[in-house]
């Protein structure tokens, strides 16, 4: 399977950038990476970076094609955090670093993610929005219950209150694994932090699917969240890959 896989990050009005986000491809698989380091605690920026690197080495050092893209999702996201609250305890003085996290691994046409937090993907398909995560928040969970409409999560006090994500205590977060998804041809996989999601209407994440320079429209929909939160804009960050063939 052919694909065309981009990554945009931006700082937004933030005097850092914690998000992170990778592709690595090998041997006929893909693993797509992105991570919003939490701000809320210190050191995200350490958090989401150690995801990535614990991710990338342990997908690197598999065996593949991956047996069981689900099982190894899991045991990797695990082994990221351990990783994670291990680099916080090197730190003088010791932290404790957080991060939401996203991952999805793109094989024999099939594609499986997971994530924790509030980090999204979203899978596009004609045109519109076929699949997408859950958010691990207050928020959602409100949504999900029916408590709360979904116009009203942009103006909830506790909008930004995430409610699993990666490090900080030793006890592992819940994770939630997606099914196996059979990718057809101009399928849109859409990795990205909240900057984005929050930023810009679902109808505009979805015309990534049909456009015709990949990169120059990932470039324009980081560009335009960033305005639309001017001047309190957090890190924006998207992982697009699109199938070719």
């Amino acid at each position: 399977m052919h694909s065309e896989i981009i990554c945009v990050s931006r700082q937004g009005d933030r005097a850092t950038n914690q998000d992170r986000c990778l592709a690595v491809e090998r041997a006929g698989s893909a693993l797509l990476l992105l991570a919003d380091g939490m701000g809320g605690h210190p050191r995200g920026e350490l958090a989401a970076q150690v995801y990535i690197d614990s991710m990338t080495r342990q997908f690197n050092g598999a065996e593949r094609p991956l047996a069981e893209p689900g099982e190894f999702l899991r045991r990797s996201i695990e082994q990221a955090h351990h990783d994670i609250v291990a680099a916080g305890l090197q730190q003088t003085p010791p932290v404790d670093p957080r991060t939401t996290a996203v991952a999805c691994i793109v094989q024999d046409r099939q594609a499986r993610w997971a994530h924790v937090g509030d980090s999204r993907l979203y899978l596009i398909r004609d045109g519109r929005v076929l699949e997408r995560t859950r958010d691990h928040s207050l928020v959602e969970e409100l949504i999900q219950r029916g408590e709360l409409e979904e116009s009203g999560r942009a103006l909830h006090p506790l909008r930004n209150y995430v409610s699993r994500a990666l490090g900080g205590d030793k006890q592992l977060p819940g994770i939630t694994l997606s099914a196996p998804c059979t990718l057809q041809a101009r399928d849109l996989l859409l990795l990205c932090s909240d900057g984005l999601w929050a930023s810009v209407p679902e109808t505009l994440l979805a015309c990534l699917a049909g456009a015709g320079l990949l990169e120059q429209a990932a470039s324009e929909l980081g560009v335009a969240a960033e305005r639309a939160a001017h001047p309190g804009s957090d890190n924006v960050t998207l992982l697009a890959c699109r199938v070719t063939e």
